[in-house]
């Protein structure tokens, strides 16, 4: 029971790491663990998202299949499961090509704790647009803030404050990261 106290314990810290990072907190590294082991509990993350995206996949199956359209219920599990494997060793030899990696492992942590709070936003503003709850346009526009927000300039502060490196190279790394991300999904989703 303790040690599952532990756990509970580590997450809601790494949690409110990432909400630091979401909040621009330039200390926000202060609140991780940064240990060898925190490395490995960090792609817990994927656990702890997978009810909101399950549920997600479900309601959007359930409207693309009336709409007629064909989706790969394995291709968006097996890319969900392996998006966060995927990308930390991707960025083992991006970082090491860059020699930026000193900080690699604090990075790796950082990031995917605050996956774990984007789609904890994202999802649910998704799925109420998908269930027709929300207007389409205006929130599509929502979700369309909310990731450029998060993907884009919380993921640069983000790559910045971790890998201790300048602007421009967190920069070159989040697009790096983003094109990685949308490339690696359109393999996983043509090959299931």
């Amino acid at each position: 029971m303790e040690q599952r106290n532990s756990l509970i314990n580590h997450f809601i810290q790494s949690i409110a790491g990432a909400w630091e990072f979401v909040k621009l907190n330039p200390r926000a590294m202060e609140y991780f663990d940064t240990s060898a082991e925190a490395f490995w509990k960090s792609f817990w993350a994927i656990v702890l998202v997978a009810p909101v995206f399950f549920l997600g996949l479900n309601v959007s199956f359930d409207l693309a299949v009336e709409q007629g359209h064909q989706i790969s219920l394995a291709a968006h599990v097996i890319e969900f499961i392996l998006r966060l494997p995927l990308i930390a060793v991707v960025m083992i030899f991006f970082t090491k090509f860059l020699k930026i990696d000193t900080y690699y492992s604090n990075m790796i942590i950082a990031f995917n704790w605050l996956w774990v709070i984007a789609n904890y936003i994202i999802l649910p503003i998704s799925m109420l647009i998908s269930m027709g709850i929300l207007p389409l346009e205006a929130g599509t526009l929502g979700v369309m803030v909310v990731a450029i927000y998060l993907e884009l300039y919380v993921t640069w502060f983000l790559f910045k404050q971790s890998l201790q490196i300048s602007g421009w190279l967190a920069f070159g790394v989040v697009v790096f990261k983003a094109l990685f991300t949308l490339s690696a999904m359109q393999l996983i989703i043509r090959i299931f």
